[in-house]
């Protein structure tokens, strides 16, 4: 349970990066909405990938370039997801790209959460936390 609460703290944080760098490259910067989605995305991934290896699931397994490899696959399921979501709301229901943002992000917490639980940080001895 420590390690979901903690999952969702990183979380919060990560959405906040993707969701204001998604604002200054979209809105402040315009540029196109599916690119700084897959921008925006990309910083909040790295940040949750330092994050969650270190501080929810002390991870101590010194396989990085596997880890992140692993990482980079289950978030590019979430990713495409999110893609497929913010076509869909954009420009076949014309809702503003923040706000399709916003709700496409939320898709991607369970799934995220289950592939680096199981998949990228499974090392860890669940009986530690």
């Amino acid at each position: 349970m420590i390690k979901l609460i903690k999952f969702c703290i990183v979380g919060v944080a990560n959405t906040t990066i993707t969701l204001l760098s998604f604002y200054l490259f979209n809105k402040i910067l315009l540029i196109n909405y599916l690119l700084s989605t897959v921008v925006s995305y990309s910083i909040g991934m790295l940040n949750s990938y330092i994050l969650n290896k270190e501080w929810t699931f002390c991870d101590k397994d010194k396989r990085i370039v596997l880890q992140l490899i692993e990482f980079t696959m289950v978030n590019g399921v979430s990713l495409s997801l999110n893609l497929i979501i913010m076509h869909l709301l954009v420009s076949k229901l014309y809702v503003d790209t923040f706000l399709s943002q916003v709700f496409a992000t939320g898709f991607s917490i369970i799934s995220n959460y289950i592939g680096s639980k199981f998949i990228v940080f499974h090392s860890i001895n669940e009986s530690s936390n």
